[in-house]
C-alpha cells in the first residue's frame, strides 16, 4: 500500500525572523485603515518626464518626501505611545520614515528589510532615490546590520527586546523603527491594506488607474491618531503632492 504524501517540516529560515517577530509587536498596535481616492496623473506625468532627463525617481521617494512634510506640520503624527512604566505619549522632534524592501540576500533568498531615512523632507527627491538604491542593491550586511544582529539572537532574546522597544522607550522606538513607514504593492497591481504596523502611521499605495486615480491607504495606531486627524493627514498629503509637482 502506498502511504499517503503527509508533507513535510522544515526549520524557520532566519530571514523570516525578523518579519514573523515584528507581526508578534504589531499585534499589540490597535490600528485601523483609511483609505482615500488621490488623483496623482499629473505626479506620475512629471516623475515619467524626469526619465528623459536621466532621472529615476520612484514612488516611495516622493511619498516618503511629502509625507515626511506633513509630519512637520501634523505633529501627533511624530508621536509614539508608550505603555511602561506608566503610559504617556512621546514626540520625535523629526520624522524617521522606514521602508519596506522585498530583495534577495547574498544567498539568492527573498528577504524582507526595512530601510530607515531620518528628515525625508530635508532631502531632494534624487537624494532619497540615491539612499533607497543602496538598500535595494548594497550588500545586506552594510545596510542592514541592526536587523541581522538581532536575528542572530534567539527567539525569547529576540521578543524581549521587541518587548522592551515596543513598550518602554519611546525616543529608541523611533529611533529604530521610524515615526512612519510605507509598504507598497501598487508597482505589482495590489493595495495592502491590512499589513501590521510598528509605528503610529503607515502610508500603502495602491496601483495607479487609467483615469490617474490611485488609493492610498492610510493605518493609524488609534492610540495616537483618530480618523478625523487621519482624514486631515492624508487630505495635507494630497495637497504637498500637488505642490511638489508645482514647484518642481
Amino acid at each position: 500500500m502506498t502511504r499517503p504524501n503527509r508533507g513535510e517540516r522544515r526549520w524557520v529560515p532566519s530571514q523570516r525572523y525578523s518579519p514573523i517577530d515584528a507581526s508578534i509587536a504589531a499585534k499589540h498596535v490597535p490600528s485601523f485603515p483609511l483609505v482615500g481616492e488621490i488623483q496623482v496623473a499629473d505626479v506620475e506625468t512629471w516623475r515619467q518626464s524626469l526619465k528623459t532627463q536621466g532621472r529615476r525617481v520612484g514612488w516611495n521617494a516622493i511619498l516618503a518626501h511629502a509625507y515626511g512634510q506633513v509630519s512637520t506640520q501634523i505633529p501627533q503624527l511624530r508621536d509614539v505611545y508608550v505603555s511602561r512604566p506608566v503610559p504617556y505619549f512621546y514626540r520625535h522632534p523629526e520624522p524617521i520614515v522606514s521602508l519596506t524592501i522585498h530583495r534577495k540576500d547574498a544567498n539568492g533568498a527573498e528577504r524582507l528589510i526595512w530601510a530607515r531615512i531620518t528628515s525625508p523632507q530635508n532631502h531632494s527627491l534624487d537624494e532619497l532615490q540615491s539612499k533607497i538604491d543602496c538598500f535595494t542593491s548594497k550588500p545586506i550586511d552594510d545596510v542592514f546590520k541592526d536587523g541581522l544582529r538581532l536575528e542572530k539572537r534567539l527567539g525569547p532574546i529576540r521578543r524581549f527586546n521587541w518587548h522592551l522597544l515596543m513598550r518602554w522607550c519611546g525616543r529608541k522606538r523611533a529611533k529604530h523603527l521610524g515615526t512612519f513607514s510605507i509598504s507598497s504593492l501598487g508597482h505589482l497591481g495590489a493595495l495592502n491594506l491590512h499589513h501590521p504596523i510598528v509605528t503610529a502611521t503607515s502610508l500603502a499605495m495602491g496601483p495607479i488607474k487609467p483615469s490617474g486615480i490611485c488609493d492610498l491607504a492610510l493605518i493609524c495606531d488609534h492610540r495616537v491618531i483618530d480618523g478625523v486627524l487621519a482624514c486631515d493627514a492624508l487630505r495635507s498629503l494630497k495637497d504637498t503632492l500637488r505642490h511638489l509637482v508645482c514647484n518642481s
